[in-house]
This record gives structure tokens, C-alpha cells and sequence, in this order.
């Protein structure tokens, strides 16, 4: 139905305008039992000039809560770029029945002048728009809707009650289950998330989507303060279709890619030459550059216009892997984290639905991003360097201890592991994460795991996560275990082998780096020790974090072939929590001509001195992020031929009679006044008659439900009373598989 508008001046709407309006003021007094009853007061600077609202259109007449009313207008103004608010400045002004009132910017789709809005309070809403060009401003005459009752719940907002976690504007506590599906989104692909339990889905405003968004929103196509009419139809349909799903997602503002450019020579993927934003200056200059933020601020602008007020979006995503970018690597740092700050003001600054920010690093083990952290609304980190149980619960203890807000793993996995994925989805629940890890990516996720997806959406279905919780390692037994002999590197890929550039025999006599490769088995090079004196070279492969704990010793094959009479020695190295440490003298073996030779690298009470950093320890054995050889001589040629070198066979042994303590179980949980919940996974085989227990747990009794990850049922509520204050949990024994979750309720 049209809505009344006001073209130009009140002069102009004649005296059919003027009984019309006073028949709707009489309606608003008689409507309304004596509330005021005036037009929503707006003040016109510049009289009768200005532009013109021709006519303008609502959807309906009755809007769900929290469901969208789109005005749809016809516009008479003067301007360049319909996107550029400093030319042309569309927006809304409406008033609750509270009496609050929302500011809220319209926006140029392509084809029509929009605004678009939610509301969030039953009952009689009023508006009016207003529109400004270089002739003045006009204000148009008042409509209004009614906002009733829906099923709807609200934009997804920091927790009131418990800011450690996420709930909608209702009240309504919301925990996403969710992964990455950053293009090439469809309905197909959304059903089947949401008919195992899924919620959220993160979607970037990228170059990759084959479905009529493939490229970002403001691109080289677009041009500068200009908009892609095909992304921005894109991102609406996405948004509609998780609308009619009760679906959300993160929208990731800025992919790494999209920022990136001479960074691609260090293996990141580069999309910059598609950015709108490479027509001002180089990539490297985008966090910096001043110009580039006033587009930018203009850009968020109508990101916040056009689908701010949608419930499908959980949370803008400000930044993906800001250590993918030129403005990182190359750039500023200091500038990119003012930037970050920057950008996060203007959103909350800007949004009037409160939507939370997030950002990330790259999910190495060294991309913790403090100020990032500190400065968003949710603390994101990735996680691509250990996907283990005790790696999850490292990571987020820390965080946990340093940041009162939310917790994110944006990203994780990239494998199709239905065991891993399982013990990503519960040991992060009960170590306080605010939404699942989010898997990477839709394409990895097969039906296994979608069980698993949907099983433990079952169970958090049960929390409630307005109340306040502190999470608790809990305690289990210990088990004597031998550990079978293991590859470390199997020779079938060559991975992340590589020569360090520091390393003078990793260089030709040209200077250029000799490259790695696979020959039957085993990683091959060359290296050339012609320094005239001591010379050395370097062969290592990177490792995500490895526990090597368990173990006695590595061994590794090592081969040399050489026509010189340089004496060539190997020593080993090793990279605890990353940080190199080499073997010292004591390690030397000598390689002679043609032959294998194996070296046998004790991990545990090596001899004083066998290490030349430090004694490696078992703190450092758990966290091992590498291996590899060193080969050095003390008297080289200054015309020495290069020589060739190969590795095999990297494997961890121990002796037959070694073994290692272990606990029976891992397990942790999030601790309450009235429902607490945890996880507990066996080390060795079910977990069935596992046991855990909890310190410090007082006296009162609990009720306790176990929860089967595989089956996805409860088991019937049992009484438990903590003893001297400890509270001992026994797994029954039917619950299949390595792993139970649990509630303890209040009260016997």
C-alpha cells in the first residue's frame, strides 16, 4: 500500500493534502487515548528547496517482529552516484511505540531506493523519510505500520546476563552451530546444515562465488563509491534464504585475499587487482591511506543499510586473516591494528542493531592477536596448527583467563575427519567457546560429521547460556601405556620440507635457492659447501604441534653423495614450540659417501650438552613443531661441487619394555550454580566405566545426564553427592564410543 509522502514542500500537497492530513491527525488522537499525537518533528534547514519523494511503498501494513519492512521510494534529486550519501542522502526516521526513535539510512540497490528495517517492539509504528541533494533537504509525510507478534527472536547480540557468550535481542540465548560456507552458498547446501542441527554459516564478500557474486561489492568492475548490483542481489538472496530457515551467518566484510598483493609471492592467494580500492593506491597502503578510508567509511555505510537489519546476520566479520594481507606484511602494523580499532568504532558507532564485530589472524600457532582480542567485540582466533582436544583447551584456557567477552575459533579443520571434528565440537564447549569451531569448509563436511553436528546440537539445545559458568580440568586416573613405533614423515608428500635462506650450502653459486624434491621415498636437494671454511646447510619440515612425549627416540635415514674430500657431518634438528634448537657436537655423526646413515636423536635424558640451545624437555616433547638435519663441514672449497642429500624413513621408536603415564581420561567442564555441563573422552578404547572427578565441588547433591555423542541420547537423571568435596562421575556402560558428555543439575 503507498504510503503518504511529501513532495517538495507542504505548499504542494493542495487541499486534498491538507484534509487528508488532518484526518490522520484525528485518527492518531482518537488511535492513539490522548498520546501525543504530532508528525515525528524534523527539522527542514532549508524551506521549500530541495528534492523530491515521489512516492514511496511498504511491503505490508503488518510487520513480524523483527521481520523486515522495505520501503521502496521514487526519487526526484540531483547527483552523480545514487551511492555516494555526500551527493544524495536517503534515510528514515522511525518512531516505537515507546517513543523511541530510529535513525536508519536507505540505500541505491541498482534498480530502486530502499530503506530497510525491523522492528523490535509490538504495536503502532510511525515514520518519515527524509532525502538530500546539493538543492536542500525535504522531508516527506508520515506513514506508518503495525508491528506484530513472530516466531522471530532478534539480531544476535553480546550476552546482557553472561557477556561470555551471545544471545539474541529477545533475550533468547543463541550458540551457534555452524562452518564455513564462503561461497557458492545454496539452498540444497543450507538444508542439509540445517536439517542436522546447523545455525550459522560464515560467507564472504569475495571473488569466488559462482552464483551471481563473484566479485566483491566494490571491485574494479564496480569502480570506486560504486557497488556491485550482482554481489549485492547475491548477498539478499543468501540473506532471504537463511531468513526462511532461522539461519544466521558471519558476512566477512574482508577476505585476506581481497587485501593482497605482493604477499602472494609467499604462497597466500592475492585478489587486490579486483579490489576498487587498487585504483588509489598499492595494497600495502589500504589501513593507512586516508582516502581509502573515506570510501570505506562509506562502504560500511551501506553494509549496515542493506542488511543491518536482518536476525540472518550473527556478526560482522571486520577482517579474515589479517596476516594474509599487504598491509600486514608489508605495511604498518601499528597502522593495521589503529585501523582495526577505527573500523570497529564506526560499526558500533553505525549500527543501530548491535550486531557484534569479529576479525582474525591466520590459524598458525604464532597468530595470537592480542590487541585484536582485546578490541572486537568477540575474541576470534584460528586454529589450523593442532586440531587436538588439549591444543583447543590450551588455547581458549588462555584466552579465557585474559579476555571477558565471547570466544571464536572462525576457523579450523580443513580435513574430512569425522573423529576430529567430534572432539573439536565438545572439548571447545567445555572450555567456554561461545559457537562450535567453525569447520573449514562446507565441502569437507561429510555425513559423519553431520551426525556428529547434529547430535550435539541436540544437547546444547538444553543450556542455558544466560547463566554464568567457570571452566574446570577434570581429574581421571592414570594408565601405563607402550607405544608402537610411528612415522613421523612417510616419504609420499613432500609437504612443508624446506632450506632455510640463511644457510649459505642452500645456495647455488649463483646465489639461487636449491629447491626440495621426492625421489622413491625420500625428500632430495642439493647443497653446495664452498665458502672456503666452515660452511653448512639446512634441510627441515614444518610440523602443526606433535606430542612426542610417549617416545624415546627419532630416527631418521640420512644419505649424502659427493666427489669432494670434505669431511661432512649431520646433526640433528628439532623445533619445540617452534623455536629451533640444534643438535651440538656430541650429536655430529659423520656421513660418508654413498651411504645411509641413520641417526638415533634421544628425546628423553639426552646427554649434557647434546643440545646447543637448550635441554629439551617434556613440555617441549608435547609441543614439537618440526624436525630436520643440519649438515655442516669446517673445511670447505671455495670450488666445491654442489652435493646431493636425501632423508627417509623419519619415524619415533622407543623399547619394547618403554612405557608412558597417561591419564585414563581427559575431561573438562563448564561450571555453574544451577546447570553445569563437561565432556569426557578416553584416552584408550570406550569410555564406558571411565571415571572423572571434580575438586572443589562441594557438598550439595547434583543430578547427573549423561549424554551419547554417537547416539545423541540422554540416559535418565542419577543422583550424585560430592564426598570431602570431591565429586567422583562414572560413565555407565551404555554409552558407546570414546567419549560422553554430561549435565549436572542442581539438586537431588
Amino acid at each position: 500500500m503507498a504510503k503518504p509522502t511529501r513532495r517538495r514542500r507542504p505548499a504542494l500537497w493542495g487541499l486534498t493534502g491538507a484534509v487528508l492530513c488532518l484526518i490522520a491527525a484525528a485518527f492518531w488522537i482518537g488511535s492513539r487515548s490522548g498520546e501525543e499525537a504530532a508528525l515525528i518533528a524534523l527539522e527542514d534547514p532549508d524551506g521549500d528547496a530541495g528534492p523530491d519523494i515521489v512516492s514511496v511503498e511498504a511491503n505490508s501494513e503488518r510487520i513480524g517482529l523483527y521481520e523486515k519492512l522495505e520501503l521502496t521510494s521514487k526519487l526526484q534529486a540531483v547527483y552523480d552516484n545514487p551511492y555516494d550519501p555526500e551527493q544524495v542522502d536517503f534515510r528514515a526516521v522511525l518512531r516505537s511505540p515507546s517513543g523511541k526513535d530510529w535513525t536508519i539510512n536507505g540505500f541505491y540497490d541498482g534498480d530502486e531506493w530502499l530503506v530497510r528495517f525491523a522492528p523490535s517492539e509490538t504495536g503502532s509504528w510511525r515514520y518519515r523519510l527524509m532525502l538530500t541533494d546539493k538543492t536542500g533537504t525535504t522531508i516527506g509525510g508520515e506513514g506508518s505500520f503495525e508491528a506484530v507478534k513472530s516466531d522471530r527472536h532478534g539480531w544476535v547480540q553480546i550476552g546482557k546476563e553472561n557477556k561470555r557468550y551471545l544471545q539474541q535481542a529477545d533475550g533468547t540465548g543463541f550458540y551457534g552451530v555452524g562452518i564455513s560456507y564462503p561461497w557458492g552458498v545454496t539452498e540444497l547446501g543450507l538444508d542439509a546444515i540445517k536439517a542436522n542441527g546447523g545455525n550459522l554459516i560464515t560467507y564472504w564478500n569475495g571473488n569466488y562465488d559462482s552464483f551471481g557474486g563473484s566479485r566483491q561489492l566494490e571491485s574494479t568492475a564496480s569502480g570506486i563509491g560504486r557497488y556491485d548490483a550482482d554481489k549485492g542481489k547475491r548477498v539478499d538472496e543468501i540473506v532471504e534464504m537463511l531468513e526462511a530457515r532461522d539461519m544466521k551467518m558471519n558476512f566477512v566484510i574482508w577476505p585476506h585475499d581481497s587485501l593482497a598483493d605482493e604477499i602472494a609471492s609467499k604462497g597466500w592467494a592475492a585478489t587486490w587487482s579486483k579490489n576498487a580500492y587498487s585504483s588509489l593506491g598499492p595494497a600495502s597502503e589500504f589501513f593507512s591511506d586516508e582516502e581509502m578510508w573515506k570510501y570505506q567509511e562509506k562502504l560500511y555505510r551501506y553494509i549496515i543499510a542493506r542488511w543491518g537489519y536482518s536476525e540472518a546476520i550473527a556478526t560482522w566479520g571486520l577482517i579474515c586473516e589479517m596476516t594474509g594481507t599487504d598491509g600486514w606484511e608489508y605495511g604498518d602494523r601499528e597502522a593495521a591494528n589503529a585501523w582495526l580499532a577505527r573500523t570497529n568504532d564506526f560499526f558500533q558507532a553505525h549500527d543501530p542493531y548491535d550486531h557484534p564485530t569479529t576479525g582474525s589472524m591466520a590459524g598458525n600457532r604464532s597468530d595470537y592477536w592480542e590487541f585484536g582480542y582485546r578490541t572486537l567485540d568477540i575474541a576470534d582466533r584460528e586454529n589450523y596448527y593442532d586440531l587436538s582436544i588439549a591444543a583447543y583447551a590450551e588455547d581458549l584456557g588462555t584466552r579465557w583467563a585474559a579476555f571477558e567477552k565471547p570466544l571464536f575459533i572462525g576457523e579450523t579443520g580443513n580435513v574430512t575427519d569425522a573423529d576430529a571434528y567430534r572432539k573439536a565440537l565438545w572439548s571447545t564447549l567445555a572450555n567456554g567457546i561461545a559457537s562450535t569451531p567453525i569447520w573449514w569448509d562446507y565441502t569437507k563436511i561429510d555425513a559423519d560429521m553431520f551426525a556428529q553436528m547434529k547430535s550435539f546440537s541436540k544437547f546444547v539445545g538444553q543450556i542455558d547460556w544466560r547463566e554464568e559458568r567457570h571452566p574446570r580440568k577434570l581429574a581421571s586416573g592414570v594408565l601405563k601405556l607402550s607405544m608402537p613405533d610411528r612415522a613421523v614423515w612417510d616419504g609420499q608428500d613432500l609437504g612443508d620440507w624446506t632450506q632455510p635462506d640463511w644457510a649459505d650450502a642452500n645456495k647455488d653459486g649463483s646465489g639461487a635457492a636449491y629447491a626440495a624434491g621426492l625421489e622413491e621415498g625420500a625428500v632430495s636437494t642439493s647443497m653446495r659447501f664452498a665458502t672456503g671454511s666452515f660452511s653448512q646447510g639446512a634441510l627441515v619440515r614444518n610440523l602443526q604441534k606433535e606430542d612426542w612425549s610417549g617416545y624415546q627416540r627419532l630416527l631418521a635415514d640420512v644419505y649424502l653423495e659427493t666427489r669432494g674430500n670434505e669431511e661432512i657431518k649431520a646433526r640433528p634438528v628439532l623445533f619445540p614450540n617452534g623455536e629451533w634448537d640444534e643438535g651440538g657436537e656430541a650429536s655430529d655423526a659423520v656421513l660418508p659417501s654413498g651411504q645411509w646413515v641413520t641417526l638415533a636423536i634421544p628425546l628423553h635424558n639426552a646427554p649434557e650438552g647434546y643440545w646447543t640451545n637448550k635441554q629439551i624437555t617434556p613440555d617441549d616433547l608435547r609441543a614439537m613443531g618440526g624436525f630436520g638435519v643440519k649438515l655442516w663441514t669446517g673445511t670447505s672449497s671455495a670450488d666445491a661441487e654442489p652435493v646431493k642429500v636425501m632423508v627417509k624413513n623419519v619415524r619415533l621408536a622407543s623399547d619394547p619394555d618403554w612405557t608412558v603415564e597417561v591419564p585414563e581420561s581427559e575431561g573438562w567442564m563448564m561450571q555453574g550454580d544451577q546447570a553445569s555441563f563437561g565432556w569426557l573422552s578416553a584416552t584408550e578404547g570406550d569410555v564406558a566405566g571411565k571415571r572423572a572427578v571434580l575438586d572443589e565441588a562441594g557438598s550439595e547433591p547434583v543430578r547427573v545426564r549423561w549424554f551419547d555423542t554417537t547416539t545423541g541420547e540422554f540416559t535418565a537423571a542419577e543422583a550424585a553427592k560430592p564426598a570431602e568435596g570431591r565429586l567422583t562421575l562414572t560413565v555407565p556402560s551404555g554409552i558407546r564410543g570414546g567419549d560422553a558428555a554430561f549435565l549436572l543439575l542442581a539438586g537431588d
